[in-house]
């Protein structure tokens, strides 16, 4: 079984995890609507209203991008403003090291939840009768 790290409760690392998260579902989102725009425009057979909104798909994406770049560099700045305890610490580089960090543990519970089902498949128990 796996044991997942302590996460630390520091004011600064519970920002941090929050601005991370806040920039990884942006990226998704940012992944989604280009995947979208893709599709749309594969599948348009050439119908205007079908174009127009791929086109509106990769506008809203370009969108997004700009304001995560906007919001990794102005929040720094914003947090100093307001005198937020540890406010140099809210770097772009930190909140790309706490997005990563998501995402590790992200994959180490799907990882757990595959093993457990593949070692209960045998058994003639399923995942969730655990």
């Amino acid at each position: 079984m796996y044991n997942l790290p302590a996460v630390g409760s520091s004011f600064e690392e519970v920002v941090l995890y929050v601005l991370a998260a806040i920039v990884l579902i942006i990226c998704l989102g940012c992944i989604y609507a280009f995947f979208r725009a893709i599709i749309l425009f594969v599948f348009s057979n050439w119908k205007a209203e079908k174009i127009q909104a791929a086109w509106s798909s990769i506008r809203y994406m370009i969108l997004w991008m700009f304001f995560t770049i906007l919001f990794l560099f102005a929040a720094p700045g914003l947090l100093k403003f307001m005198d937020v305890r540890g406010a140099e610490q809210y770097t772009a580089k930190n909140v790309f090291t706490y997005m990563w960090k998501i995402l590790s543990k992200a994959s180490l519970l799907w990882n757990f939840f595959k093993e457990s089902q593949e070692a209960n498949q045998y058994d003639g128990k399923l995942y969730y009768d655990m």
